[in-house]
């Protein structure tokens, strides 16, 4: 991989887990419920109750193992995946404790 890709990527990351966060933040400041409290109010299949930790995995992994011909798309894909990752973590163990006394952690 070309350096300058590592470099790309990173900000990718970076920039889409503050976007991500932000994304986060204001849909819970405008709804004013948790997920937790939508998932027990309206039925979401499996696939939509997932946190974004695992979807940002799963465009990591598919990134590194899948894409290795098209650098760019590789790049975003591995950039966003981060971003969708560490929103998440940054979310349930920084935030939240913050904001609301725990970690909101719920499964799924």
């Amino acid at each position: 991989m070309n350096p300058s890709y590592g470099k790309k990527t990173w900000i990718i990351g970076i920039g889409s887990t503050i976007v991500f966060e932000l994304i986060t933040i204001i849909i819970r400041l405008i709804s004013g419920i948790s997920a937790a409290e939508v998932q027990e109010k309206y039925y979401y299949p499996m696939i939509f109750r997932i946190h974004h930790m695992f979807w940002g995995l799963l465009l990591i992994f598919a990134g590194l193992l899948f894409i290795k011909r098209f650098p760019k798309l590789r790049t975003w894909m591995i950039g966003i995946g981060m971003g969708l990752f560490f929103s998440d973590v940054i979310h349930h163990f920084i935030i939240l404790p913050l904001w609301k006394g725990n970690i909101g952690w719920h499964w799924p």
